[in-house]
């Protein structure tokens, strides 16, 4: 067990870093496309471990690997980072270009991260497989969904399900009707595991869409590969169908309709472990989402310098208003970002050790 967290969380390391770094590259490249200076621009944060500068731009690498940043010129605060101290000309600064480029160039991050969903879902379609169909003869569970009374009871790949309160289980389909027959009420259910008896507690919640209630497992599916048509078909229309769920979703939750919690990257750590022993595509899927995840979250209209989407309605409101804010109004509108952002971190992070903490020591 010990060794399996250790590889999810490197896994969880990498992942994160690929797309931060993803996202810092869509900065990066559209300012030198806009012939903007970068003052550097940064694998990692923290202390260096190594850097090198080419035609003028300092490319570094750092110890905590969980991301990059890429200091532009000409920003009150970068886009992450500090502002560079190197003067530069005023055609190459990010201050005095126009208001679109602007745009283009804070857009361009989450944007990336879009684009980099389409493409490892073109790859995952095509070359790795999708599931088409599941087994509804068996009672063994695939994988329990993150987030879901099943995942946080513990419920892990491989696990037969035999019993609910006290009713045998035959295969899948008596799972969902007696899930379905009890509600909202707690269930007994007794899973085989290695051939030892187990037995978890689980209440079921109420589905997002407002039919019936589920647990959040999957039974173990057929995975087929897609032709690249239909494998370019999906790259494209998926994106738009996820990000409408996910607004949908978080809607539901402010409203209090359905339950749901955030997860950080200790959280992630416990999906990963669980992804590892089954196909290729989990891993694959979760990429995407949380790719799409950051396209979304990022594009945020909330005046916050921390978001890219609070970058770009600061400068459509110094248009609108006719003045720039000063540096003092965008630092504590960034103070106030940033205090909301630990707050919440905190959250997210007291939830994920519980939830971790009862999943892999409940039994």
């Amino acid at each position: 067990m010990p060794y399996n967290i250790f590889n999810a969380a490197w896994i969880v390391i990498l992942l994160l870093s690929i797309l931060v770094v993803v996202h810092e590259l869509g900065h990066f490249m559209t300012a030198r496309f806009f012939g903007v200076k970068v003052h550097e621009f940064a694998v990692g944060f923290g202390p260096l471990i190594g850097k090198f500068t080419h035609r003028g731009i300092q490319y570094s690498f750092r110890w905590i690997l969980l991301g990059g940043f890429c200091k532009i010129a000409g920003m009150d605060m970068e886009i992450e980072g500090g502002a560079g101290e190197e003067p530069v000309r005023k055609e190459e600064s990010f201050q005095y270009q126009a208001l679109w480029k602007k745009i283009c160039i804070i857009a361009a991050g989450p944007i990336f991260n879009l684009i980099l969903a389409i493409i490892l879902l073109f790859v995952t379609s095509a070359f790795i497989g999708l599931p088409s169909k599941f087994n509804s003869f068996s009672s063994v569970v695939e994988q329990a969904i993150p987030g879901t009374p099943a995942f946080d009871a513990g419920i892990k790949p491989g696990d037969k399900i035999v019993a609910i309160n006290d009713n045998p289980i035959k295969d899948w389909r008596d799972i969902s009707k007696f899930v379905q027959q009890y509600g909202s009420q707690p269930l007994t259910i007794k899973i085989l595991r290695n051939q030892e008896l187990l037995v978890k507690q689980i209440t079921p919640m109420r589905n997002p869409a407002g039919k019936g209630y589920f647990i959040g497992i999957n039974a173990v599916p057929v995975y087929e590969r897609a032709s690249l048509g239909a494998a370019a078909k999906i790259a494209i229309t998926y994106p738009g169908a996820f990000i409408q769920s996910y607004i949908q979703t978080f809607s539901l939750m402010f409203k209090g309709k359905v339950e749901g919690r955030f997860m950080g990257p200790i959280g992630m750590v416990a999906v990963v472990e669980q992804m590892m022993r089954i196909h290729p595509y989990n891993i694959m899927s979760f990429a995407i989402q949380i790719s799409l995840f950051l396209f979304l979250f990022n594009l945020l209209p909330l005046p916050l310098p921390l978001l890219d989407g609070g970058w770009i309605v600061i400068l459509l409101l110094e248009r609108l208003f006719r003045k720039e804010f000063s540096a003092e109004q965008k630092a504590y509108a960034q103070m106030i970002g940033l205090v909301a952002v630990i707050v919440l971190g905190l959250w997210i992070a007291y939830g994920d050790v519980i939830n971790s903490f009862r999943r892999f020591f409940g039994g």
